[in-house]
């Protein structure tokens, strides 16, 4: 019941913020036009059948048709409009005819093979229609003749009369000449008689004569405030530059997290295949439909202006989108194993979205909540730029008119096609990646704030402002607004809102145009972003929720879980037998002890004792079970339980030697050999009985440094039953010493060589360390053997038991 009072909480929020941004965005946005009646093609084919009042059409031609908005024409606008604190009335600047140049459809025509910007003619036509520019561009070197003032005046206003012109509203005008040598251009400059931005701010029209010959008209404007505004402007330039160009330094960073993750087996990639394939793909449509208009002002060295808008295409793919699609990919990959450690429910309708399974109730509310949230923080931005109008907080309506869509031949699908690749960058590195990252790092409530902020610097907002400082303010709210969803619900919420909250502002202008094309592409626009709620809507009351199955998690992180379990396992095992294996007394009944043991993994097959009998006597045993890890540590553990019992019954040699081959034969035969070197010490007599089952031969060490090898042979333990071994008695001496080890000492190697450290070098080293105590002596050879491997991962269990007689 309460997700479904959130639902319709959410629902009744969408439908009030929408209403409220159609509201607002007009009277936010003087420059949107009110009367928008044509389309780009209407434009484009008005354009091409006026410009015939220039001359002779080009023959196959390459048309760009581009919308253009003058955002400093905008600025200035707008503080006419706050100076004099214009409303509705007859002094509203944006009612003046000025207004309708802010926002003009561009033709160019070119001859086929002409260099970028080398166009023979340009038209400009207003969103109503109506003919602001019609314009032939004369080579420098080409032309001759001239115009005299009379004649150019005259002539001026005939074609401005055909133009249909009202030169009533004009002043009287004012004839320029340039002197270019062979010929001298004219332009006749008529001043509007209308002061919509003050005296002080000129503009009209002119008509330009390129030598004798007519080369149309124009609309200008002279501002003696120009610079200030161009620099007032710079700010909000560079901040939009530098958020293109940290793309290149995002990548490298979270590359290494991915990798570090990859190497580890911590991610996987085919879902962050698919992602890179989706923003990848829709950044290349995008540029294929609208790279004709967006390359407009492009050059590149000899190339024509066709070859420019491939040229610049391929680079825009490659450049940007490849870069953006490689970060979101990473980012998904990193943080979907961030995620799922605490957050993994926050995944779930994102992952539905990707695995077609709509027909759920997690994935409709998600798909409500989203665009509904687009809506209500595209309305929040809206409603702080109107209440801090007076401070700076003014919207740029440039940002609406972005050229990578509305100069598209279809901008509601462009529109479509710019939103999925940035909603899928924005949320996936800048919510998915970050908060997780941050909180680990920072904390519950540190770590959003500083997404937030990083947010703020890298994304920016969803609708810009004409200031740098209010421009970071509104990102400030916007990755908040974005970062709290994520929290609060998952992460395809947070995607969808940001999707909706890039489509809904920049598609109602073309839902609000009296051209039916027009207002069929903006009504495509958002119908795109409702469509994962229209196909799961029937399951918003009754649907299933989405749960995870262990057959629905991927591979790699199923990878992850089993590798956490052994891992859990093993040092379980590894804890079991620490507590199994003996810490020995420095001495026992006069004798120096001293040992090591270090397993090549986290369970060992090695073993090693020393058991002080009643009768002063020690009894002594090392032994490995064959390989290492867990099963050779199962064995290990039985093998030396069984020898304490078997010790404190009858420690005689021949007894242990015959109860541990029954044990080891009946449970672990053809499966793990374990070898055993076994001896009762008596530190009185100074006497050593001893016997060995495959294992390596101990070693006696002299008072004068003397090293022999005690030998004993038989098969292992569990090889056959019974097992025939030879009991050893050996003289001792006062102050020798007994060295027993397993084969993980002589078999240790470098990395990547055959050469094994060997019995001579051991020998060599109990040489060496002969005169030293037993903790000493084995320090020495521990140290000489770390010496030979060069640190090298050990490959086997090596163990070490010094004794020395007093």
């Amino acid at each position: 019941m309460a997700k479904l009072r959130d639902t319709a909480a959410w629902a009744a929020l969408g439908v009030a913020a929408a209403a409220l941004t159609a509201w607002l965005l007009p009277r936010l946005h003087p420059a949107l036009p009110d009367d928008w009646q044509i389309s780009r093609g209407e434009a484009k084919a008005i354009a091409l059948e006026r410009l015939r009042d220039l001359g002779e059409p080009v023959a196959d031609p390459y048309v760009v048709t581009s919308l253009v908005f003058r955002p400093t024409l905008e600025q200035r606008l707008r503080r006419a409009e706050l100076a004099a604190g214009a409303g509705a009335g007859a002094d509203d600047p944006w009612r003046s005819r000025l207004a309708r140049e802010v926002l003009e459809w561009q033709v160019k025509v070119y001859p086929p093979g002409a260099r970028s910007r080398a166009w023979t003619y340009g038209g400009a036509v207003t969103p109503d229609g109506e003919v602001a520019g019609l314009r032939l561009q004369v080579e420098q070197e080409q032309g001759e003749g001239s115009v005299d003032p009379e004649t150019a005046r005259r002539r001026a206003e005939e074609f401005l009369v055909r133009q249909e012109f009202d030169l009533s509203r004009y002043g009287e005008p004012e004839v320029r000449r340039e002197d270019l040598g062979h010929r001298t251009d004219t332009t006749v400059r008529y001043r509007d008689r209308e002061r919509a931005l003050g005296e002080e701010v000129g503009y009209g029209v002119e008509v330009a004569f390129a030598g004798d010959r007519l080369a149309g008209f124009n609309t200008w404007i002279d501002d003696p405030q120009d610079r200030v505004l161009q620099q007032q402007r710079q700010p909000v330039i560079l901040l939009g530059t530098a958020r293109f160009l940290v793309n290149y330094l995002l990548f490298p960073i979270v590359a290494v997290f991915f990798l570090r993750r990859y190497h580890a087996g911590e991610v996987g990639v085919k879902r962050a295949v698919q992602i890179f394939a989706l923003v990848f793909a829709t950044g290349t449509l995008l540029i294929a439909m609208s790279a004709r208009s967006a390359t407009e002002n492009f050059g590149f060295g000899p190339l024509s202006r066709a070859q420019v808008t491939w040229a610049w295409g391929l680079q825009l793919v490659i450049l940007f989108f490849a870069a953006i699609a490689a970060i979101a990919a990473l980012s998904w990959s990193v943080g979907e194993s961030l995620c799922r450690e605490r957050w993994g429910a926050k995944l779930a309708a994102f992952d539905a979205l990707f695995l077609g399974r709509w027909n759920n109730a997690t994935f409709a509310r998600s798909a409500l909540r989203g665009p509904a949230a687009g809506c209500v923080l595209v309305a929040v931005s809206l409603v702080l730029a109107w209440l801090f109008a007076r401070r700076g907080a003014l919207l740029s309506a440039s940002d609406l008119f972005g050229p990578w869509w509305e100069s598209a031949p279809w901008p509601g699908v462009a529109l479509v096609l710019f939103a999925v690749p940035f909603a899928l960058y924005g949320e996936l590195f800048g919510r998915l990646l970050l908060v997780p990252a941050a909180v680990r790092a920072m904390g519950r409530w540190l770590g959003p704030l500083a997404v937030v902020a990083i947010g703020a610097v890298v994304l920016g907002p969803v609708l810009a402002a004409q200031s740098a400082t209010w421009d970071l303010v509104l990102s400030l709210v916007s990755g908040g607004f974005l970062v709290w969803l994520f929290l609060r619900y998952d992460l395809l919420t947070a995607v969808l809102a940001s999707a909706t909250a890039l489509v809904l502002p920049r598609a109602l202008p073309l839902v609000a145009a009296e051209d039916p094309m027009l207002q069929l592409q903006g009504g495509l626009a958002l119908l795109a972003v409702a469509v994962p709620l229209l196909a799961s809507v029937r399951h918003l009351a009754g649907g299933e929720e989405l749960a995870y199955r262990y057959e629905d998690v991927p591979p790699h992180v199923r990878r992850i879980a089993e590798r956490e379990r052994q891992r859990v396992e093993l040092e379980t095992a590894r804890r079991i037998q620490s507590s199994i294996l003996p810490e020995l007394p420095p001495s026992l009944h006069g004798v120096e002890i001293a040992h090591a043991y270090l397993p090549a993994t986290e369970v060992g097959g090695d073993f090693y004792d020393v058991l002080a009998l009643e009768d002063g006597r020690l009894a002594l045993a090392v032994g490995d079970v064959a390989g290492h890890g867990v099963s050779s540590g199962l064995v290990m553990s039985m093998a030396r339980s069984a020898l304490a019992v078997q010790v404190t019954f009858d420690p005689e040699v021949a007894s242990v030697f015959r109860t541990m081959n029954r044990m080891v034969y009946q449970t672990a035969r053809k499966r793990l050999l374990t070898t055993l070197s076994y001896g009762l010490l008596d530190p009185v007599r100074r006497q050593l009985y001893f016997g060995s089952a495959g294992h390596l031969f101990p070693y006696r060490i002299g008072a004068d440094g003397r090293v022999d090898a005690l030998e004993s042979v038989a098969y292992p333990l569990g090889v056959r039953d019974p097992l025939p071994v030879r009991v050893e008695g050996v003289p001792l001496a006062a102050g020798d010493t007994l060295f027993f080890y397993s084969d993980g000492v002589v078999e240790a190697r470098r990395d990547g060589s055959e050469e094994l450290y060997g019995f001579d070098r051991l020998e060599d080293s109990l040489r060496r360390h002969a005169a030293a105590g037993p903790a000493a002596l084995r320090d020495g050879v521990l140290a000489d053997l770390e010496r030979f491997t060069a640190g090298a991962p050990r490959e086997d269990d090596q163990t070490i038991l010094v004794l020395r007689l007093p």
